[in-house]
């Protein structure tokens, strides 16, 4: 393993030797000594593996501000991590490379989950990016407050309108908040864009070749009508209301909500981090308004678009071997999970399969030898997502949108008198200068 430290990927090393040298980002710091560790122990195994290829591990961040002078400059490392809403505009701009041909070399490569890979996909089909760590927001609820308003935890809504009637009857029998919602810090945004996208919307559309606030179309304005209706026809969301996602979820351990949004990974911090039971959490799938669809966040791994196809191609060996290996091998899967289980990981909670059920299941049955969660309590979310449509963050300035959208879901909750359509004016005033600025 050579030294840590970005380098221009046409640094193909000791040509003599017969060696392809690659730089890969996600190292991490040395404040995280068990982590860097475990990653540098994974390089050496991989370098022992493949003698051909040295790797030059890097601490480097993706920052938008300065992508383009990297790559221009020919400092950009060969292989890099992405949050999901950049690649589409990475391909538009020729700023990564096509490893259609790479990938399809791949182990499995014929039984890919292809809404995993969608992200880094171009409309013919032209694969840019493979997925290294993907969510899907759904439902999370209180197993055992569903128990006491009559409702069956083995059964959860599926629907918005199944939602209001469950929470109903929570707040009725039990005097809690049936349902909860954030509404600060880019929290209420967040959910209440993934909402949108049950109603059939979006958050923004393209528009004259760019992207523009879909705030006044038709699915969000239902998706906050729904929350006003929650909160003052029905009077079962409890009456705090300017929390965020963070201050929900705790409140969720503590047994004193019904049901709220949150990833399944929420479970990790029910146990490790507000010491909750983890009889009481039950996960399923985001619930449907007119579609079957979710938020789907996470990070692509994407190649330097300079990168020598001997580069580009040990890359994705890389790529494959360190992101995506567990995923479909069954004895590394159970490795990690054993590990994991030894070091306290809850193991188990479910996740975004990046590949089809014949080969997801077999991980999923290996991984569940070293369980360490109650694995009936997520069979709703398991059994939900596999029909859902994925559809990745808003591609430009999000967290402008997001803090934008705060306000109209604070309004609807905290003011009876607040105009859902209104709101959401006012929160596109807000964010046009955002859209505008980011795309110049």
């Amino acid at each position: 393993m050579a030294t840590a430290g970005a380098c221009s990927s046409s640094d193909s090393g000791d040509a003599a030797g017969g060696k392809v040298t690659i730089t890969v980002t996600d190292m991490p710091p040395t404040t995280q000594e068990a982590s860097r560790k475990e990653f540098t122990d994974r390089v050496a195994a991989f370098e022992r593996a493949n003698p051909d290829i040295d790797i030059k591990p890097s601490e480097a961040v993706w920052d938008p501000k300065t992508f383009t002078a990297r790559l221009a400059g020919g400092q950009l490392e060969t292989a890099f991590i992405v949050p999901l809403t950049e690649p589409q505009g990475l391909i538009k701009r020729g700023q990564i490379a096509d490893i259609t041909d790479d990938v399809k070399a791949l182990p499995n490569a014929d039984q890919f989950d292809r809404r995993a890979l969608a992200p880094g996909t171009d409309a013919d089909g032209r694969m840019y990016g493979l997925p290294t760590s993907e969510f899907a927001l759904s439902l999370i609820y209180n197993r055992e407050l569903f128990d006491k308003a009559g409702l069956d935890p083995d059964n959860p809504p599926k629907t918005w309108a199944e939602v209001r009637e469950a929470a109903k009857k929570i707040s009725e029998k039990t005097g809690l908040p049936g349902y909860a919602h954030p509404a600060t810090n880019n929290t209420g945004g967040w959910t209440l864009t993934a909402m949108t996208y049950t109603y059939g919307g979006r958050a923004e559309k393209e528009e004259g070749g760019k992207q523009v606030a879909a705030f006044n179309d038709a699915p969000m304005r239902e998706a906050l009508q729904w929350l006003k209706d929650v909160r003052w026809k029905d009077n079962s969301i409890g009456t705090q209301h300017l929390r965020d996602a963070a201050e929900i979820y705790k409140s969720f351990s503590a047994g004193r909500i019904g049901m709220t949004m949150a990833t399944p990974s929420v479970f990790d911090e029910h146990i490790t981090k507000y010491n909750g039971d983890p009889k009481i959490f039950g996960v399923t799938a985001l619930p449907s308004a007119t579609h079957s669809a979710t938020l789907l966040g996470g990070k692509m791994a994407v190649i330097n678009p300079k990168a020598s196809d001997a580069e580009r191609k040990a890359a994705v060996k890389w790529i494959d071997y360190y992101y995506l290996r567990y995923k479909y091998d069954p004895k590394e899967a159970e490795a990690r999970a054993k590990t994991k289980a030894v070091d306290g990981v809850p193991v188990g909670t479910p996740y975004v399969p990046f590949y089809q059920p014949a080969v997801d299941g077999a991980v999923r049955e290996a991984t569940n030898k070293h369980a360490t969660v109650p694995l009936r309590n997520f069979e709703p979310y398991l059994q939900g997502v596999q029909e859902q449509e994925f559809v990745t963050e808003p591609s430009v300035a999000a967290q402008d949108l997001y803090a934008a959208l705060d306000s109209a879901v604070a309004a609807v909750l905290t003011r009876k008198s607040a105009d859902p359509q209104a709101e959401l004016d006012k929160a596109e005033k807000k964010v046009v200068p955002a859209l505008e600025r980011a795309q110049r």
